[in-house]
């Protein structure tokens, strides 16, 4: 595959295949300057997005975030696709719930927070070199990180569990708690990480450098999210709860949601903005007391960078 002609739009999505990543793949290639990226864990079953631009505008690379070998080649393709160029922003999207026992990937670490959180990171620490000036990186964060959001305990989340890296890394965050709730807590947990991340690397940006942001999409029904759910929950979640989120503070709709993060990835919205934890709506929200602690911003960035410099 010959390397796409470069851009000063050339945009990374993780996590466009469905719901609010097709949806952001859809907004930033609305603007006819715009290239984008993907890694997409099956390349071959992405037609919905590959009907949105022809090749010349659109790679779909293979990636599957719960494993490192992937995740090391994937950032080799899309050197080679920059060809010496820079990106313009990068969207680590993907994401997905497992709410039965833990499962550890063959790298050794719980699923979830390999494939929601540390795949991403280390794909972070593997573009930085190749990320424009001022470039936005933006992770999708999650109300369900903080124990005080309504609308997630409504849904059965309590907040994330940091529990130290390493320990967290495993899964192995409240052996005592039933297994469904374990594997929300891991869910929420992930989404505490990303942020933390986030406010790790911007104190440790320098000026003029890439900048990060947490983006909170909101709840959005309908979406793949619930695809490792039970039937009835699945049923539920695509076919009930879209009707019902409607009165729901915190609820939104995937393409609602996918235009305010195209307008940060763009520029148009916080345009000098880093370290910021922003929603939906485009406002700066307060993220959880505990994703505030620098301690555990530190401990997670020195994790990090020691899984991406062993890979």
């Amino acid at each position: 595959m010959e390397p796409m002609p470069m851009s000063s739009s050339h945009h990374l999505v993780t996590g466009a295949t469905s719901g609010i990543g097709l949806e952001l793949a859809a907004r930033l290639l609305a603007d006819p300057a715009s290239r984008l990226v993907v890694g997409a864990r099956r390349p071959e079953a992405a037609a919905a997005l590959r009907a949105l631009a022809g090749p010349d505008r659109l790679a779909i690379l293979p990636l599957d975030l719960a494993s490192l070998a992937s995740t090391a080649a994937f950032a080799e393709l899309v050197r080679s696709h920059l060809a010496g160029g820079a990106l313009a922003s990068f969207a680590a999207n993907a994401g997905l719930q497992i709410t039965g026992p833990c499962r550890l990937t063959a790298d050794g670490y719980e699923e979830t927070f390999q494939a929601n959180f540390l795949g991403h990171a280390v794909l972070i620490e593997r573009l930085l070199p190749h990320l424009a000036p001022g470039a936005p990186v933006v992770l999708t964060a999650s109300g369900t990180h903080d124990p005080t959001i309504r609308t997630a305990r409504m849904f059965g989340f309590r907040g994330g569990l940091f529990v130290g890296a390493d320990r967290t890394a495993k899964g192995d965050l409240d052996s005592a708690a039933p297994p469904k709730q374990q594997g929300m807590d891991r869910y929420a947990t992930s989404k505490l990480c990303a942020i933390l991340h986030v406010y790790a690397l911007a104190r440790r940006a320098a000026a003029g450098g890439p900048r990060f942001i947490a983006f909170d999409p909101g709840l959005m029904p309908g979406t793949g999210l619930a695809r490792e759910r039970s039937g009835l929950e699945r049923w539920a979640w695509s076919n009930v709860l879209p009707v019902l989120a409607r009165a729901m503070p915190g609820t939104s709709t995937a393409r609602y949601s996918a235009t305010a993060y195209a307008d940060i990835l763009t520029g148009r919205a916080f345009p000098r903005g880093t370290g910021l934890h922003v929603d939906y709506k485009l406002a700066e929200a307060p993220s959880s007391p505990d994703s505030r602690r620098e301690d555990w911003q530190d401990e997670l960035l020195r994790f990090v960078e020691r899984v991406a410099l062993e890979r």
